[in-house]
C-alpha cells in the first residue's frame, strides 16, 4: 500500500522526535516533513501535500489552529490531528473539522487510534483519484510504479506477492490484490480467487479440465477464470 503522507508539528524537538519515531514504524505512514511554528506548517503543507497533519496547538508566529484555517482554504480535504498538552483548546479544533485532539503526553496505541479515523476518507479520495488517472500505482524494487490500465493482462496472487503482467514486462509487489482490485476500474475483473484480469485485453478463452485459461494478444502468459465466473465474464466481454 502507499504509505499516507504525515507532516507534524510542534515546537518541541523531543516531541516532534517522538511522533516522528511513532509514525515511522507504521507501514502505512511516512513522515515527509516536520516543522517547528505555524508558518512553516503552511509553507510545508503547500510543498509536500501530505494526507495528514499532526499538530500542537500552542506554537511560535502563528499557533497550530490559525494555521490549520489557513491551510484548508488551499487543501480542503486534508485530515488534522491535534496533539496539545491542554484540552481548553478541543471544542475550537473540532470546529474546523479536526479528525482527533490528543493530550500529551501521547502513547502510541491513543495516536494509531487517532491515525486510523484519518483512514476511511482518505482511502475512498486516494482510490477514486487513481481510478480517474486509469493507472495502478504500486512499488517494485524500492521504486513507485504507475502502469496505464490499458498495459496491463492480467495480475496474479503468487504467495505473498502479486505478479503484474503488463505489455513492458511482469512486475512484482507485496499489495494485496484485494487493494489492487479496488484501485482498478470497471474493465477488470476478478476472474478467479488468484488472477484479476483485464477484459478489454483478452484475445481468447478455451476450457481446460475444471477450469478456463484466458489468452492475451502478444503474450505468452494466461490467466485462469473459475467456472463459476466464465458466464459473468462472457458477458462482461459481449457488453
Amino acid at each position: 500500500m502507499i504509505p499516507y503522507k504525515v507532516l507534524l508539528a510542534d515546537d518541541h524537538q523531543d516531541s516532534l522526535e517522538i511522533l516522528e519515531i511513532f509514525i515511522n514504524n507504521h507501514p502505512q505512514y511516512e513522515v515527509v516533513s516536520t516543522c517547528s511554528n505555524g508558518e512553516e506548517l503552511i509553507s510545508n503543507t503547500a510543498i509536500f501535500k501530505p494526507d495528514i497533519v499532526i499538530t500542537d496547538v500552542k506554537m511560535p508566529i502563528l499557533n497550530g489552529i490559525e494555521s490549520i484555517r489557513k491551510v484548508l482554504q488551499f487543501q480542503r480535504d486534508l485530515k488534522v490531528i491535534f496533539v496539545s498538552g491542554y484540552n481548553e483548546f478541543a471544542v475550537e479544533a473540532f470546529d474546523i473539522r479536526a479528525v482527533d485532539y490528543i493530550v500529551k503526553p501521547v502513547e502510541l496505541s491513543r495516536l494509531y487510534a487517532a491515525l486510523e479515523k484519518t483512514q476511511t476518507d482518505n482511502r475512498i479520495q486516494r482510490i477514486g483519484s487513481m481510478k480517474s488517472k486509469k493507472k495502478l500505482p504500486f512499488k517494485f524494487k524500492g521504486a513507485m510504479f504507475f502502469v496505464p490500465f490499458s498495459d496491463i493482462f492480467f495480475i496474479e496472487k503468487a504467495g505473498k506477492k502479486c505478479l503484474i503482467h503488463t505489455k513492458e514486462g511482469t512486475f512484482e509487489t507485496y499489495e494485496r490484490i484485494g487493494y489492487l482490485s479496488e484501485l482498478l476500474d470497471e474493465s477488470f475483473f476478478l476472474s478467479h480467487r488468484s488472477n484479476i484480469v483485464n477484459l478489454e485485453n483478452i484475445i481468447y478463452i478455451k476450457p481446460q479440465n475444471e477450469t478456463f485459461l484466458a489468452y492475451f494478444r502478444n503474450f505468452d502468459k494466461h490467466a485462469h477464470i473459475s467456472k463459476l465466473k466464465i458466464k459473468e465474464i462472457e458477458l462482461k466481454i459481449k457488453s
